[in-house]
């Protein structure tokens, strides 16, 4: 490569990681405001003033509103993603939803700003609109990164609820979507029962305990109803 063709790959990496840098800063400081205020009373004027940059160029970085929130979710998932993929590849462990409800404990009381954040209502929207975009039209970085993420959890979920039916051998005996299609709602029972935990200032342990307790009674449910 001739000098001037390195200089120009040289002032190319440098741009790359200015932007990169950039991007960071403007998605940590609406992170901020996302978790202080909430998504309705946070304003791409009050993140740009306070990120130090003009409300053009954050639009230069992110579409809208909804693209900074889906690539502050994104931050999230991320970190709920490593929990469960953590916990499971312990020796020994089978990928049962009575591990990922211990992982999603762990993700509540090590983030709780985040499992407030991901409990929020306007998640649900995030993931139909961009569900609804992807099909006709690209998706922004930020709703890429998101949707990899969210992709991810719903395949460990799935997974684990099939192992949770093959343990219990429900498979064998009566429709297995059907049981699949209920047990998936149980992502929100342990979600509900962290966040309560959280909030009440249960210690963690105790509210492992109440998802153990949970856990066992789904686990019974299902051998009854294989009966």
């Amino acid at each position: 490569m001739s000098k001037k063709g390195r200089t120009a790959s040289s002032k190319k990496r440098r741009l790359e990681r200015e932007q990169k840098y950039r991007r960071e800063a403007i998605i940590t400081t609406a992170e901020k405001f996302f978790l202080d205020q909430g998504y309705d009373a946070t304003y791409v004027d009050q993140i740009a003033v306070t990120a130090g940059y003009t409300k053009a160029t954050i639009y230069n970085y992110f579409e809208s509103k909804d693209d900074l929130f889906a690539a502050v979710i994104s931050r999230a998932y991320e970190k709920m993603v490593q929990l469960f993929e953590e916990a499971l590849t312990q020796p020994g462990v089978k990928p049962e939803l009575r591990v990922l409800g211990d992982a999603y404990v762990s993700f509540v009381y090590k983030f709780p700003d985040y499992a407030g954040l991901v409990d929020s209502g306007r998640v649900g929207l995030t993931i139909g609109n961009i569900i609804q975009k992807e099909n006709n039209q690209p998706l922004t970085q930020s709703e890429q990164e998101f949707r990899h993420n969210q992709l991810k959890i719903q395949a460990l979920l799935e997974k684990a609820i099939s192992e949770t039916m093959k343990t219990s051998k429900v498979q064998t005996s009566v429709d297995s979507f059907s049981v699949l299609m209920v047990l998936s709602t149980l992502g929100l029972a342990i979600r509900e029962l962290a966040l309560r935990g959280k909030r009440n200032g249960w210690p963690e342990e105790r509210s492992r305990e109440y998802l153990d307790v949970l856990l066992n009674i789904i686990d019974k449910g299902l051998k009854h109803y294989m009966d």
